[in-house]
């Protein structure tokens, strides 16, 4: 199968609407393990009053926000009442069907920080049709670990402070 690469319009809020995601975040002082990822997964839902709602897996609430011209998504999960915190899973929209970012928190007694990174894949439309494999393609991430063996061979270069992920 070949890859085709597709380009879209900037994303909005409507194209979140009523979505589901799979999402997986490795937090920090845990070791860089598949075992290590914790996978959950969030419905992005709208309410009657037009706020932007996060279900989680776990039942925690929180809220999601699309910044349209930077292309920035977030999405914040709430401890309970507030009283341990929060954290924001934040990063900017390059796929529609996968998303990747940071993972912000803090805490009544801990500054804000990063604490962790994640990457989400769409999985649909809640209570609607499911995003085939086939339709989505492979994730970004993998693209790029393949792409990285042919970057500077070439001509001798070295790619020196270039981030591996």
């Amino acid at each position: 199968m070949e890859w085709v690469e597709e380009e879209f319009e900037l994303l909005t809020e409507s194209d979140f609407y009523n979505t589901e995601w799979k999402l997986g975040t490795l937090m920090e002082g845990k070791p860089r393990s598949a075992e290590s990822i914790d996978t959950t997964w969030v419905r992005l839902v709208t309410n009657d009053m037009g706020e932007n709602l996060a279900i989680w897996g776990d039942d925690a609430k929180g809220k999601w926000t699309v910044d349209v011209p930077s292309q920035f998504f977030s999405i914040s999960k709430e401890s309970f009442g507030g009283w341990f915190g929060k954290q924001i899973w934040a990063g900017t929209i390059e796929d529609f069907y996968y998303l990747e970012g940071t993972v912000r928190g803090w805490g009544p007694i801990s500054p804000a920080s990063v604490v962790g990174q994640w990457q989400a894949v769409r999985l649909g439309v809640v209570d609607g049709d499911r995003v085939s494999v086939e339709e989505r393609g492979e994730a970004p991430w993998f693209e790029m670990k393949e792409d990285e063996g042919d970057e500077g061979d070439e001509e001798g270069e070295e790619n020196e402070g270039e981030l591996q992920l």
